[in-house]
């Protein structure tokens, strides 16, 4: 896909590898929609990419309840008329242990990472099966190489392909980001991250190069992405055996 033109849907697209991945597609001529709770944010990010409102949306909403979710989508359409790519980049973490965490807080997590992305998705793959083309990219982690999100994505590939929609399941490391700061303020994350560092399995991206991947996959269609490249033999059928990796990196 050109992204020359394209109409972008970005989430979490006002800080970090968002604001990032905002302005990779802006350089290359796609006109973003970016969705986010900070208003500011947005407003700056905005700017960089380029004053127009043609050029460079922003749409503030609170992406962890339904409604929110439906107004993101609506807003997109009214403005642009059309979504030719969505990024599924909103997320957040909780950097308690378990058990220490607030059950309204995981609560909140979930929705955000997990449910906005279900829905969100829903809805804009919807109208991108009438315009029988489209590009849906998720941005999951390595930490997460066993869980929903991955699964999600790859379903849904053969799913949607009739109506001319690809999918591209971003499976990034350890960024350096505002969210890895968050992150490894648990111990044993912290613990986890270090030990895989130690032995090469993984090393910390730069979001740059995070935000030019994610641009080149839309390009290139490709379906799979992970970073570092080091990192695809933790990408394994065999998901138990990522699994028991982890549990053996994470500290006592």
């Amino acid at each position: 896909m050109k992204l020359q033109g394209s109409v972008v849907l970005l989430t979490g697209g006002s800080r970090g590898l968002g604001k990032l991945m905002a302005q990779e597609l802006g350089r290359r001529g796609a006109r973003l929609a970016l969705v986010a709770r900070d208003k500011k944010g947005l407003d700056e990010v905005c700017q960089l990419v380029g004053p127009d409102p043609d050029k460079a949306f922003a749409i503030v909403a609170d992406l962890t309840t339904m409604d929110g979710i439906r107004a993101a989508a609506e807003a997109a359409y009214a403005h642009f008329g059309r979504v030719d790519v969505l990024i599924n980049n909103a997320g957040m973490t909780n950097s308690l242990e378990f058990l220490q965490a607030e059950p309204e807080a995981l609560a909140k997590t979930v929705d955000l990472n997990l449910r906005a992305m279900v829905v969100l998705t829903r809805l804009v793959a919807e109208r991108m099966a009438t315009q029988h083309s489209g590009h849906i990219v998720n941005i999951t982690s390595l930490a997460g190489v066993v869980g929903l999100t991955g699964e999600f994505t790859f379903s849904l590939r053969k799913e949607l392909a009739p109506h001319g929609i690809k999918l591209t399941e971003m499976l990034i490391g350890p960024t350096e980001t505002e969210l890895l700061e968050q992150l490894e303020a648990n111990r044993y994350v912290k613990g986890m991250f270090d030990n895989g560092r130690k032995l090469g399995f993984f090393v910390n991206l730069r979001p740059q190069r995070v935000a030019v991947a994610v641009a080149d996959a839309i390009v290139r269609e490709q379906p799979l992405v992970v970073l570092p490249t080091r990192a695809w033999w933790t990408w394994l059928p065999l998901q138990g055996v990522a699994r028991a990796l982890s549990q053996v990196l994470t500290p006592s």
